[in-house]
């Protein structure tokens, strides 16, 4: 598994910010009262409109990141204004903000996994860059490899044709090598089908005569799912902010069931998301988040 923060290990995420296992809880901005209320029907509204204040302040942005991580530190649990503020880091594409949800992937929490995957997934490139790297170490824990390489899915968010081509090659990689824990693998083969990598049916046949003589079902259902749709699923990565929130206040892991009615004016319009960044400035963006 990863280096937990401030371990001596190769991952390190946020060392300015591990001093705060041990001091008092970041001065919280009173602009995020709400989303910490104790009344959940007003949590998912206050966030939305914190995204685009977050968007424009800088020192509000990295209040979040630091209350996050605080929480990582305590290791006491994530309450919903926690859940709230990483999924505000997602929806700003907050570069600063990698780390500390790569962090979030470690943690026993679902909902928390699950948020941050999504935020990272969003954020591009430069989360990508990241988890390519740590992804080279074939010894990380499988399951915390697996939510690596989900958020490796967010490429289909993003129009980066270079980082595509490495996503896909890395992935390719993957899954031909032996060692690999299954979980990863498992991830690696789902990961290929929703991207639409039809070349790689031949690899899983022979990864699955290989590895699993048995078989093996998440990989056969990703196979079968290259088959039937070798374009992959485009923008599947994609979840509303305004559906998360609402998972966030029915206290459902995101993926979860829900009403389709209760959010299908939003997946009616892709662009009714509430996102203050156009994909045509996501590269100027990128380079004003590497404060």
């Amino acid at each position: 598994m990863l280096d937990s923060p401030g371990s001596t290990g190769n991952y390190s995420p946020n060392r300015d910010n591990q001093a705060m296992s041990d001091s008092t809880r970041p001065q919280r901005d009173s602009r995020l009262d709400q989303i910490f209320s104790d009344e959940s029907s007003a949590i998912g509204e206050a966030c939305l409109e914190l995204v685009p204040i977050v968007f424009d302040d800088p020192e509000l942005e990295q209040l979040l990141i630091d209350l996050v991580q605080w929480a990582i530190d305590q290791g006491e649990g994530f309450d919903a204004g926690v859940l709230c503020c990483a999924l505000i880091l997602g929806e700003i594409r907050s570069t600063p903000s990698t780390n500390t949800l790569l962090s979030c992937l470690q943690q026993d929490d679902e909902i928390l996994q699950r948020i941050s995957t999504r935020s990272l997934q969003r954020i591009g490139a430069p989360a990508f860059d990241t988890i390519l790297e740590l992804l080279e170490d074939s010894e990380i824990d499988g399951e915390m490899a697996a939510l690596m390489v989900e958020c490796l899915e967010g490429i289909s968010l993003h129009d980066l044709p270079h980082c595509r081509d490495h996503i896909e090659t890395q992935l390719r990689l993957d899954l031909t090598r032996p060692q690999l824990p299954t979980l990863r693998k498992e991830a690696t083969a789902i990961a290929l089908s929703h991207l639409g990598v039809a070349d790689a049916v031949e690899l899983m046949e022979q990864v699955l005569q290989r590895d699993f003589p048995g078989g093996n079902a998440f990989i056969l259902d990703a196979l079968e799912l290259l088959q039937e749709h070798p374009e992959g699923l485009k923008g599947h990565a994609e979840d509303p902010i305004e559906q998360v929130v609402r998972w966030l206040e029915d206290e459902i892991v995101p993926g979860g069931d829900l009403d389709a009615s209760l959010w299908a004016d939003s997946l009616g319009d892709p662009e009714s998301s509430s996102e203050p960044i156009s994909e045509a400035d996501e590269t100027g963006d990128s380079e004003r988040r590497h404060r």
